[in-house]
């Protein structure tokens, strides 16, 4: 079965004190897989990670990423060695501790020189500091070149009923899956959250046409379907009211056998970006 763990991008959303009653909720509610970034508030989120989980570290399964530099007006992309021994000494002091149960690299390109990127994971987690290398992408070539030639233990990417391109690869690595609520389009809030862009592969009117006819609850379905993908299920949370909310729809039963309708239904749409 399938773990639930808690993506922490949007905790700060309304504040600091919301931000600290959704991770203890989330604990208080079973949660103990909990995912951040250096970059995710720059830096404030991990801060709070750290100082609300300091004392209860060793219960939790922890995970950051490092690879996006902040700078005064944003941040870009650096991949050198140099610079994510950096980061991750800046994570491991933030979150308060001197190891990460899993390090995710958060992103990448094919031009950048993997080589080294994997021989630096490779070392900390020799080293201890990290007991599991990671890789965050939506890139199938370097995915690829991840699994051919680096110690790649767990790969996130989305994936959601309106995102399962990351079945298209065949893949012999567990998947922690990001975004499985499409960002909330799959759930009640569906109309409220659709906008002229569509999302991803589908245009607007297109999930005007589809939302509907999901089977209800939507959320309890679209958690059901990553679940039987994914090794870790990563929704994030902006409110402990939307964190009890889909707390409830992952442990909801639903209709197996309508679940395998939507599913064999719904298109899987390929990689048009970065696939070779």
């Amino acid at each position: 079965m399938a773990e639930l763990g808690l993506g922490t991008m949007s905790i700060l959303k309304h504040g600091e004190t919301e931000a600290k009653a959704i991770l203890e909720a989330a604990y208080r509610a079973g949660i103990r897989h909990f995912d951040t970034a250096d970059v995710y508030d720059r830096y404030k989120v991990e801060e709070i990670v750290g100082s609300t989980f300091a004392s209860r570290r060793e219960e939790l399964f922890l995970t950051s990423k490092g690879g996006n530099e902040l700078t005064a007006d944003g941040m870009r992309w650096n991949p050198r060695a140099s610079y994510l021994e950096t980061a991750l000494a800046g994570s491991l002091e933030r979150l308060q501790t001197d190891y990460l149960d899993l390090y995710y690299v958060h992103g990448g390109t094919i031009e950048d020189d993997l080589d080294e990127t994997i021989a630096f994971m490779r070392e900390q987690k020799q080293r201890g500091v990290i007991r599991q290398i990671g890789l965050s992408s939506i890139r199938p070539n370097v995915i690829r070149y991840w699994l051919e030639h680096g110690e790649l233990d767990v790969l996130m990417t989305p994936y959601s009923l309106l995102d399962r391109r990351i079945e298209t690869l065949e893949l012999d690595v567990p998947i922690v899956g990001r975004g499985p609520l499409a960002k909330g389009l799959l759930t009640d809030e569906w109309s409220e959250r659709l906008g002229e862009k569509g999302f991803e592969s589908w245009n607007e009117d297109e999930l005007r046409d589809l939302l509907p006819t999901l089977p209800k609850p939507i959320q309890a379905y679209a958690l059901a379907a990553a679940r039987r993908t994914c090794a870790v299920v990563l929704p994030g949370a902006s409110s402990v009211e939307q964190l009890q909310e889909t707390i409830d729809a992952f442990h909801q039963s639903i209709d197996e056998d309508k679940l395998d309708d939507v599913l064999s239904r719904l298109p899987i749409h390929p990689y048009t970006k970065h696939a070779t």
